[in-house]
């Protein structure tokens, strides 16, 4: 872990890690609900997609561990040059115009990575 010392909820550091299907449902919604959300002369709106409250380094590689049989090893280190805290979204403005808010978890999508792995190749062929 790069970092121990941060102002967050264990000291690790944070972000904001969403399922790619919750996206992909927000995109889907945001063009259904076009018409409704831009009104009059607005022709654009920023709307933020994630979870709003982040996932701390530690947190992630205990639903990892959650996940695998075999568990994560880390090590804590100091915080690389450069590196914040974190950050994660404020994502009102989704639930408020889209009525969208995440419904998978961190589990779920870290599941779905390690399932993907092996078929993506065959899939993704040149």
């Amino acid at each position: 872990m790069t970092g121990t010392n941060y102002p967050t909820r264990d000291g690790s550091g944070i972000r904001d890690y969403v399922h790619v299907w919750d996206l992909a449902a927000a995109h889907i919604t945001a063009i259904e609900r076009f018409d409704s959300v831009l009104t009059g002369s607005k022709r654009s709106i920023a709307i933020n997609l994630g979870t709003g409250s982040g996932t701390t380094v530690r947190e992630l590689c205990e639903a990892f561990n959650n996940v695998v049989s075999t568990p994560l090893a880390t090590i804590d280190a100091e915080p690389r040059p450069g590196d914040v805290a974190g950050g994660y979204t404020k994502s009102d403005r989704a639930a408020e115009l889209l009525g969208w808010t995440p419904k998978l978890s961190l589990e779920d999508g870290i599941r779905s990575a390690l399932e993907w792995i092996p078929v993506r190749d065959g899939l993704l062929k040149d």
